[in-house]
């Protein structure tokens, strides 16, 4: 008896979409929380590629940063008295640790270039024209990028080449790498250029679902629309107050100052495109990414003006949005103005100095029913959930 053969997915990440500011992580943790999560579907088999470039890539950058945190190791040697053995001599061996450690754990395949198929002159004569890959400026960025659509490449042809039995994918922010590679594969139909996680997430949920991908397609631009549009004061954010929703349920996070006696700012809001789930019966469940931006910042003033600079240290809470742009653009409400000049009595007012900022990540799960005229009705707010926050340093 036959055994019904299980479809494929090749997933393929360029070096932005796993970059992230930790020296110890060779890939964001938003890619190791989807790998983990997809990698046991029992009609999909996913195989995750990282390109040899990229791997060397991220390698130059976490050693970089590894050298930044340097000092402050030897700074801790001398405090504690006790000697860990980590100097610039052994960073690379750490790295190289960390970096195959990740290898492993996520299970990548590492994806390499056939230089006898790289047509050499044309991949000279777009370096030289600035066409894509490269970046049409003075500095010629691209042959980088080149390597990593070549590894696609490479990947492709040596993959079947029908859609029913194996798609494949490259995630990438670079709208250059996505035009090459697409003009090297026109004619083929298992193709897809992904430019976030959110779409790739939303893909592997599509392919495991009964909905065919192109339907999928459509119905998630119908719920972008039902969710949030900023022509449509009915939307469903509007009149579910999410946003007082996530005020209300989490006060507590969107006020934490992280430094003890700093102050908090709020700014403004995101709203991504909702990302398909799952479908049952008649019923489809999305998730729809909200994030929201703030400041962690104090006054720079000398020690007789700290008391009247007291009476201005409160937490201002972000305002919901009441009137956006559409769904994936910054809204556009407005950051609370900064305090009159002359309310301290000093002549000069403090400099603000922003220490962090960062953004706070919700994630709504919702659902819609399935008319039979195929539109999405009765949208149903089912929980918020709250994802922690993403920081990097301020301004100085």
């Amino acid at each position: 008896m036959s055994t019904k053969k299980i479809p494929k997915l090749l997933v393929m990440f360029d070096t932005s979409v796993l970059f992230t500011q930790v020296a110890s992580d060779l890939v964001r943790h938003d890619v190791k929380r989807i790998i983990e999560e997809n990698s046991n579907h029992s009609d999909l088999a996913i195989e995750w590629h990282l390109p040899e470039v990229v791997i060397g890539e991220r390698r130059y950058q976490m050693l970089g940063k590894a050298n930044e945190l340097l000092p402050n190791m030897q700074k801790l040697e001398k405090l504690l008295g006790h000697k860990f053995g980590v100097g610039k001599d052994t960073l690379e061996l750490h790295v190289d640790k960390a970096i195959n450690s990740s290898i492993e754990e996520c299970g990548f395949k590492i994806a390499t270039i056939d230089k006898n198929e790289i047509d050499w002159n044309n991949l000279i004569s777009r370096s030289v024209r600035r066409d894509p890959p490269f970046e049409a400026n003075e500095k010629e960025k691209g042959f980088r990028d080149s390597i990593i659509a070549h590894s696609f490449l490479h990947l492709h042809k040596n993959s079947p080449a029908t859609a029913n039995v194996c798609r494949l994918a490259l995630i990438s922010n670079d709208p250059r790498l996505k035009q090459y590679v697409l003009e090297l594969t026109i004619d083929s139909k298992n193709i897809r250029m992904l430019s976030s996680l959110d779409e790739l997430e939303s893909l592997i949920n599509t392919l495991v679902s009964t909905i065919p991908e192109e339907f999928a397609v459509e119905l998630a631009e119908k719920a972008r629309k039902l969710f949030f549009e900023e022509e449509n004061n009915k939307n469903f954010y509007n009149k579910e107050n999410i946003g007082k929703k996530i005020l209300e349920e989490h006060a507590k996070e969107l006020s934490d100052t992280i430094i003890p006696g700093f102050l908090r700012s709020g700014g403004r809001w995101w709203i991504f495109s909702p990302i398909f789930i799952k479908k049952e019966r008649q019923r489809i469940y999305w998730t729809t990414i909200i994030e929201v931006e703030f400041e962690i910042y104090h006054f720079d003033v000398d020690d007789t003006h700290q008391n009247r600079l007291a009476s201005l240290a409160e937490s201002l809470m972000p305002t919901p949005p009441n009137k956006g742009l559409s769904v994936g653009l910054l809204t556009s409400n407005v950051p609370p103005p900064p305090p009159p000049q002359g309310l301290l009595g000093i002549a000069s007012p403090p400099k603000k100095v922003v220490d962090i900022k960062g953004k706070e990540k919700f994630e709504v799960y919702w659902s819609t029913n399935l008319s039979q005229a195929q539109n999405l009705t009765m949208p149903k707010l089912e929980k918020i959930q709250y994802l922690g926050n993403n920081l990097s340093e301020g301004e100085q």
